[in-house]
């Protein structure tokens, strides 16, 4: 497969957690948001105490905020709602403007990601790029989870003609529809924090992107000028 890239014939299709920033930076951000908000209203916890109580490691992180405050599960769905619709502190792998430069030349920018419609936006605003797509198309709005097809379908019919690339690091869903309707597939190597951590040998072909890069900075390597 030829991988060198044409902006000008080319659709960039990107994901979003783990690909343009590190997802694990907006779970601390939310704990954080969580704890700052608590200590705001409890005047008997401190949000460094309760962040000292919990593990930002864990899926549990949540339940041990609240058994350390004594809250009830219906206490407990507030809290993550608070931590789903917190303004996050996030910093991107390249900084927005020139992910921005390198996203230009091509002839649609779009983003597929899976996640809650405001979550995801508050993260791209958060990360100064929610004006870098043409489109926006998110699980929870569009009704459709990867590795289903529908919003890569979408996406051909939209711009007939022209070459589509999808970039992703998930490697247990993110490439399997891509690869089926023969885009060029390209995976970000997991970093230390990555919430997903799966092993590219653990699956087999269809799930594979065509090549890896160590950062979404390397696409630039790839492009014809």
């Amino acid at each position: 497969m030829n991988k060198r890239i044409v902006p000008a014939e080319s659709v960039l299709v990107l994901d979003l957690d783990d690909t343009l920033y590190a997802e694990y930076h907006y779970k601390l951000s939310g704990i954080q948001a969580v704890c700052r908000h608590i200590a705001a209203l409890y005047p008997q916890h401190t949000s460094d105490g309760l962040l000292a109580q919990i593990d930002p490691e864990s899926s549990s992180w949540l339940e041990q905020i609240c058994a350390a405050c004594g809250f009830n599960n219906d206490e407990k769905q507030s809290l993550l709602w608070l931590y789903r619709l917190h303004t996050p502190n996030l910093t991107g792998y390249i900084p927005s403007e020139k992910l921005k430069q390198l996203m230009r030349p091509f002839a649609s920018r779009v983003l597929v990601s899976d996640g809650r419609s405001f979550t995801q936006r508050q993260k791209l605003k958060a990360l100064g790029l929610l004006d870098a797509f043409d489109q926006l198309l998110i699980s929870e709005a569009c009704r459709s989870e990867k590795p289903d097809e529908k919003r890569f379908c979408a996406i051909q019919v939209a711009y007939p003609g022209k070459t589509c690339i999808y970039v992703g690091d998930n490697i247990k869903k993110d490439f399997l529809a891509p690869n089926r309707l023969g885009w060029l597939t390209i995976g970000i190597l997991p970093q230390a924090h990555n919430i997903h951590r799966y092993r590219p040998q653990d699956f087999d072909a269809a799930h594979q992107p065509a090549l890896w890069l160590s950062s979404i900075d390397g696409l630039a390597s790839l492009i014809n000028t």
